[in-house]
């Protein structure tokens, strides 16, 4: 098992799921030639390469213990994140079908009964930008709600000759809004 704090993710500039294959062994992201939203996972070389809504993936992926059951956006981006867990293996025990090879669990941060924000803004080469905003507002009476939002974008990296379009590019927008309700006294 391999555990990623939110921490460690800021740390290495990791922003999205396929990045994560730099910090953890055995742990190979791609995307499906048929679907490129789609995103194949490989653990330990066991995975399917096939991105098809009709196939189910060897390796689990978990949103806050939801399956995310076809690899179709499974290219999710990592903000506003507890930690990411990859673990290695059957998991049926735990997760149930579909996790011969493993399964990648992925915690996002819970409302709090705290107000708290944060943002960022990057520019780098080829107009790359990355913009990130969290905020968690508790309404009270145990009753908080948490906000996350990315963009990120940068032009093509060549050219085709032939359709005179990029190649390479990126525009991506993520977007989660979460309610807490913790009843006084629980």
């Amino acid at each position: 098992m391999s555990a990623l704090s939110g921490e460690a993710l800021a740390e290495q500039a990791i922003v999205n799921i396929q990045q994560i294959q730099a910090s953890s062994p055995n742990l190979t992201f791609s995307s499906a030639v048929a679907q490129p939203g789609s995103s194949t996972v490989f653990i330990r070389g066991q995975g399917s390469a096939d991105g098809l809504i009709a196939i189910d993936q060897a390796v689990g992926v978990y949103i806050d213990g939801v399956y995310a059951a076809r690899s179709t956006g499974g290219a999710t981006d990592l903000l506003d994140v507890q930690r990411v867990e990859v673990l290695r293996g059957p998991q049926g025990t735990l997760f149930g079908r579909n996790t011969t090879g493993g399964a990648i669990n992925i915690i996002a941060n819970k409302p709090s009964d705290e107000f708290e924000g944060s943002m960022r803004v990057d520019y780098g080469n080829f107009n790359s930008v990355l913009a990130q905003g969290v905020v968690n507002v508790p309404l009270g009476s145990g009753l908080a709600v948490r906000a996350a939002y990315q963009h990120r974008e940068h032009d093509g990296y060549g050219e085709t000759v032939t359709r005179n379009a990029p190649l390479g590019d990126l525009k991506s927008d993520y977007a989660r809004f979460t309610v807490g309700f913790k009843p006084e006294g629980s």
